[in-house]
């Protein structure tokens, strides 16, 4: 009776036991405490890309922005149900300092139900300085996958760093949501540990 017991308890285990991500490169870092990232600022992950890039993605509380639109500045309203800012910082590893002039899409899976979001993220000053963003709902609660592709910047280029930044760069990053809440997000890959 007892080892039926533990044979349950094993079946019931492997049963809902889930990969922390899709991509075997990702690993997961559970949260000590779930995140609310409608609350607070939640960095989702770091990616260091063809090693001249980082790539830097938060979730933040969705925020009204101040643009541009059909040649007047206007500020832009949270949408209906767009409940989160999400914020990429793409970085120049030897100097810190953030790579302007980019075009960055974002897209992101929710593995759990199957729906997928893309969007443009807009260049934007804020509190943290130079970043690319845009307001979204995302997908719901469940597991994501996702990709933040940052094109080359079309600013010159001093001689010495001619080949920076020539091809796009693509980040892959893991986050879980739980009742709107953030508990796990991306654990930096020890290549990005050695260098900070």
């Amino acid at each position: 009776m007892k080892q039926l017991a533990v044979f349950a308890a094993i079946v019931a285990a492997l049963t809902t036991f889930q990969a922390p991500a899709q991509n075997p490169a990702l690993k997961a870092k559970v949260l000590a405490a779930p995140a609310d990232a409608t609350r607070q600022t939640v960095l989702i992950g770091r990616a260091l890309i063809n090693n001249d890039m980082i790539i830097m993605f938060e979730l933040e509380p969705a925020k009204p922005m101040w643009m541009q639109m059909g040649g007047k500045w206007m500020e832009h309203a949270v949408g209906p149900g767009q409940q989160f800012h999400v914020e990429v910082k793409p970085i120049d590893p030897v100097s810190k300092t953030r790579i302007s002039n980019a075009d960055v899409k974002f897209e992101a899976t929710n593995k759990s139900n199957g729906k997928t979001i893309s969007a443009d993220l807009h260049p934007m000053w804020g509190g943290s300085g130079l970043h690319y963003a845009v307001n979204d709902a995302l997908a719901g609660d469940g597991v994501y996958e996702a990709r933040i592709t940052v094109a080359p910047p079309t600013f010159a280029r001093d001689t010495r760093n001619k080949g920076l930044w020539m091809k796009p760069a693509q980040g892959s990053f893991h986050f879980k949501l739980v009742g709107g809440k953030l508990v796990e997000v991306t654990e930096p890959g020890d290549e990005l540990a050695r260098r900070k």
